[in-house]
């Protein structure tokens, strides 16, 4: 009896392990793979919100782990792009997960405005692993044209 208890366990844990393989294979087609499996070869896609005041756009990027030396911010146009890379963490060279929901490697982000930004006076900064970037709006004055009543 207890063999056969042992080679039903056996096969459970067989069955999860087969579960984890394929949860990791599902995510890597989904784009959620960090880069430290062989699956994963684009960039991870950091969560971030994005609000808007009457004078600027606020993008709140989330980067738990990730240096602020490793990331680039740039402005093309009405677009804003942060790219970067978190490095993994040192860690056994034999390990068994049981679940992966951290990414690691390269990341890309790109948000595209409805309005012109004012490119030089794009500010950001990084605490307690969010990057906040503040982009202030481009504004266009307008000015009343005097109607000249003479000849």
């Amino acid at each position: 009896m207890e063999e056969a208890m042992g080679q039903f366990d056996s096969l459970w844990e067989e069955f999860f392990s087969m579960q984890r393989e394929m949860q990791r294979f599902v995510e890597h087609l989904a784009g959620k793979r960090p880069s430290f499996t062989p699956f994963a070869e684009e960039p991870w896609v950091p969560a971030c919100d994005v609000f808007e005041t009457d004078v600027a756009f606020f993008v709140v990027v989330e980067l738990a782990g990730v240096d602020p030396k490793e990331i680039e911010i740039f402005i093309q146009g009405k677009k804003l792009v942060v790219r970067g890379e978190r490095r993994e963490i040192p860690s056994p060279p034999k390990r068994d997960y049981y679940l992966m929901e951290i990414h690691f490697g390269p990341f890309y982000r790109e948000i595209e405005f409805e309005e012109d930004i004012e490119d030089t006076a794009v500010r950001a900064r990084y605490r307690n692993g969010f990057l906040v970037i503040e982009c202030p709006k481009k504004h266009v004055w307008e000015r009343r044209v005097p109607i000249d009543e003479g000849a």
